[in-house]
């Protein structure tokens, strides 16, 4: 048996499927910015427990599996680095070397350059920022996904006071010359050659590339707005 529906009856069941739709769909957002909220609040609990609430420390942004960090950390004792990284197997297995170790000074967390930077606690002050051999996303529509932007600039530049150092290194050219340019483009962190690289230590990355470039960019002014 056939059923005709009328014009009416067809449109309030378009509207009550489009209905449907849109509430599954603001349901799915809802839970999203809750997981989101989430995870910004374990963060800002794990750095607060890892940090303190004030003091200053370096920051290797992309730690990967704690090679860098953990000689660097060694050789300078006096200092508290921090080293983050959005895999979960690469932190756990840099906590291990840094278990092995014995550093007290060296803590690794699992996080969001971006998040961490906005999670921190806020009498914590980034002395140093290490960002080695991060993704290029070599095609042009990914380059929105790369760490080093203006607004990364931005960020870490109110979490510094005047005088903090980035050091960039990479071994894609076309990455390293995005950097330049946005560097170029504002007045907060300028590049200084006379400073000498803090520590050379060929890290897994380091080891395959072929060549490599670096830049160190000191900040130039106190800037917390």
């Amino acid at each position: 048996m056939s059923i005709d529906l009328g014009y009416e009856e067809i449109e309030a069941s378009c509207l009550i499927r489009s209905f449907t739709r849109f509430c599954s769909m603001t349901s799915e957002y809802d839970l999203h910015l809750q997981r989101v909220a989430d995870r910004k609040r374990r963060l800002r609990t794990e750095l607060e427990e890892t940090l303190g609430a004030a003091g200053e420390i370096s920051l290797e942004i992309g730690c990967g599996h704690g090679h860098w960090l953990v000689d660097y950390a060694a050789a300078n004792p006096d200092r508290r680095c921090l080293g983050i990284d959005i895999v979960r197997d690469r932190v756990e297995r840099a906590r291990r070397k840094q278990a092995r170790a014995g550093q007290e000074n060296l803590s690794f967390l699992l996080g969001e350059a971006a998040e961490v930077l906005d999670q921190l606690p806020q009498g914590i002050v980034l002395a140093e920022v290490f960002l080695l051999f991060s993704d290029p996303w070599p095609k042009k529509r990914h380059w929105k996904n790369r760490v080093f932007n203006a607004r990364f600039l931005q960020d870490l530049g109110r979490r510094c006071f005047g005088g903090a150092r980035l050091h960039f290194r990479t071994d894609h050219p076309g990455y390293f010359a995005w950097a330049e340019e946005v560097v170029a483009e504002q007045e907060l962190w300028k590049v200084d050659s006379s400073i000498p690289w803090p520590l050379e230590r060929e890290t897994v990355f380091q080891a395959r590339a072929e060549s490599y470039q670096s830049m160190i960019l000191v900040k130039q002014k106190l800037n917390f707005s």
